[in-house]
């Protein structure tokens, strides 16, 4: 027998976090499902918030820098992921830090796991396919500016 804590599991075999400071006593399913509501309702008052950026750029400002820095951590572009697939990948690593009974940051959980985390390829995003047209596309505007001016000049 190991003399360390294994994760408590109740009659249904769903784990339970027992020493984390936040979730002690939830189910990793209840957790889960917490997290990816909260990250939905996050994820609409995001698009809202950059759809009135106009009218209010100061509070949209700060609604927006206040999410970026809750759930950025975990993903740069997560106003665009899968609520569902983005809190699994949180809750994984939830579960490790209950493993270990250590608060061991996303950063080396990330770099102990490279390429394991739960959603994550080597294949591009559509969000990294999108960066890379935008910056074609602004190449592309760039020369054709280029272009005209040297023919402007020419003539």
């Amino acid at each position: 027998m190991s003399d360390q804590a294994e994760p408590q599991v109740d009659e249904q075999r769903t784990e339970t976090f027992t020493w984390h400071p936040e979730y002690a006593g939830q189910s990793v399913s209840q957790v889960r499902e917490d997290l990816a509501r909260q990250i939905a309702g996050d994820q609409r008052q995001h698009a809202l918030a950059m759809e009135g950026a106009e009218e209010a750029e100061h509070d949209a400002l700060a609604s927006v820098v206040e999410l970026e820095r809750r759930w950025g951590v975990y993903d740069f572009d997560w106003a665009e992921q899968d609520a569902a697939s983005l809190a699994a990948r949180i809750v994984a690593f939830e579960q490790e830090r209950e493993r270990r009974q250590e608060l061991i940051s996303w950063a080396d959980y990330r770099a102990e796991n490279a390429g394991v985390v739960a959603g994550e390829s080597n294949e591009p995003t559509a969000s990294e396919l999108s960066t890379g047209i935008k910056a074609v596309s602004l190449l592309v505007v760039v020369l054709l500016i280029v272009v005209i001016l040297l023919a402007v000049w020419a003539l």
